[in-house]
């Protein structure tokens, strides 16, 4: 399979574009819309979890030379198992991370705001409970929980820079340097290794170093952003 890597970062970068601008456009537009497009996101995180993991276990199978059946995952099922749970990681932060910052117009007090300094210990003892855990799951679920968590993590170094320091705080602009960093790391590693699972990570994370960047540019208003809209 070509191209994998490109592949990967435009099917997610589609996917990005489309849930922002559900949510943007959906809380101009009323409560309701809001409330519709952010059940949608969770609803839509949920299947797309479910099936990535479903399409593994339906994989065709292969019988062995001892006559045994076993599992043979070719490079197309892999890369569409992957790329269902990497959107299932981008949809359910739609809902977590992003719709629950605005409960509070449908329940009072309700806000949820998972990437604010309160959630540092949750968000620590989840990467730390994952990491020990990884090697025992299934690449689909890893490749989601990967994916909500490299946003979250993300999410919260810059929502903790602009509001508790300050946009042009000295260490936005070292913190764009180490996104910088590894977004050519990660094409590196993309180019470097073969096997399709370590290609589509490194370009998905590559992917949301480079939305950081353009984060941070927005942040300092050298161009227009979701700010100006």
């Amino acid at each position: 399979m070509k191209n994998i890597g490109l592949k990967t970062v435009l099917s997610t970068l589609v996917f990005f574009g489309i849930t922002y601008m559900l949510l943007v456009f959906t809380n101009r537009a009323g409560n309701i819309p809001y409330l519709f497009a952010g059940f949608t996101l969770l609803f839509v995180g949920i299947i797309l979890f479910l099936q990535s993991i479903k399409s593994v276990q339906s994989s065709r199978l292969k019988h062995s030379d001892s006559g045994n059946t076993v599992p043979v995952l070719y490079e197309k099922e892999k890369f569409y198992s992957n790329l269902l749970a990497i959107i299932s990681g981008i949809s359910l932060w739609g809902f977590f991370g992003e719709f629950l910052e605005n409960a509070d117009i449908y329940i009072k007090d309700a806000t949820i705001e998972i990437a604010h300094g309160n959630f540092l210990p949750v968000l620590i003892l989840i990467i730390f409970i994952f990491l020990n855990l990884k090697k025992h799951l299934p690449v689909p679920i890893k490749f989601s929980i990967s994916s909500f968590l490299l946003i979250w993590s993300m999410h919260y170094i810059m929502i903790f820079q602009y509001e508790v320091l300050s946009r042009t705080h000295f260490t936005t602009y070292i913190m764009c340097c180490v996104f910088l960093i590894l977004t050519g790391l990660s094409i590196y590693k993309a180019k470097k290794n073969k096997g399709i699972n370590s290609i589509m990570f490194w370009s998905y994370f590559g992917l949301l170093c480079v939305w950081s960047i353009l984060e941070y540019v927005w942040g300092w208003r050298l161009i227009p952003g979701p700010y100006a809209m």
